[in-house]
This record gives C-alpha cells, sequence and structure tokens, in this order.
C-alpha cells in the first residue's frame, strides 16, 4: 500500500509539472508570434520585439502559469541568426514548479519548468517554427 500511494503521488507531481510546461508552452508560442511581428530588422524592432514577448504576462488579461494562478516573470527573449535570411525570434519561459510528494526523494521545493518557441518574420509573414 505504501509504495501505490509513493507512486500515485509521484504521478500527481510529475503530472503538474505537464501541466504548468503545456501552460509555458502556450504563452511561448503567442509570446514568440507577437514578439515577431513587432521586428523590422532595426535596433528598436528588437527592443519592440522583447516588450511584445512580455506584454502577454502583464496587465488583466495576462497569460498565467499553475492553472492561472501564478504571473509568468522569467521571460528571456533572444535572437538567433538564420542563414535563410528571415528574421528569428526566441522566447523561452522558466518558473518553479513545486513538487509535494517528490520531496521525499530530494530535498527541493520546487523543480524548473521550461519551455521556449521560436517563431520567424519572413517579409510580412510570421510563422512558428519551433
Amino acid at each position: 500500500m505504501t509504495l501505490l500511494i509513493g507512486l500515485a503521488g509521484l504521478a500527481v507531481d510529475i503530472g503538474r509539472m505537464y501541466v504548468i510546461r503545456g501552460e509555458l508552452q502556450s504563452f511561448t508560442d503567442a509570446a514568440a508570434l507577437n514578439a515577431a511581428l513587432a521586428m523590422d530588422g532595426s535596433a528598436s524592432g528588437q527592443a519592440r520585439a522583447r516588450t511584445g514577448a512580455a506584454q502577454l504576462a502583464e496587465g488583466p488579461h495576462a497569460m498565467r502559469w499553475d492553472m492561472g494562478t501564478q504571473t509568468i516573470t522569467h521571460i528571456e527573449t533572444s535572437f538567433p541568426a538564420d542563414p535563410n535570411g528571415r528574421r528569428l525570434v526566441r522566447v523561452t519561459a522558466t518558473e518553479p514548479a513545486p513538487i509535494i510528494f517528490m520531496r521525499l526523494f530530494q530535498p527541493f521545493s520546487s523543480s524548473a519548468v521550461a519551455a521556449a518557441s521560436v517563431a520567424a518574420r519572413d517579409g510580412g509573414s510570421v510563422r512558428l517554427i519551433q
């Protein structure tokens, strides 16, 4: 019975991490597309892209994680080079997922969960590529 309860607890924690990762993935997909729309190839376009990515985590209609209860705060925006000449933007979000049952196996109270998306702007079109 103890083993069964332990496995159920492990499944709950891992399942929660998958849900949080899905929420972060939805955010990074939307943020990468929003950032790519703001890019125009200039330095000010990159600044607007960074702001555009973070906009979705602010305000009354902000995207959130942990079943919509926590604000997404750890957002990184970068601009990788592309040999095909497209303007790329990569948005990464990382948050500490709370651990309840797995504390028996590790001394931490949370585990980092991350998601990333890459969007490309080629002329007037914008699309997710990763």
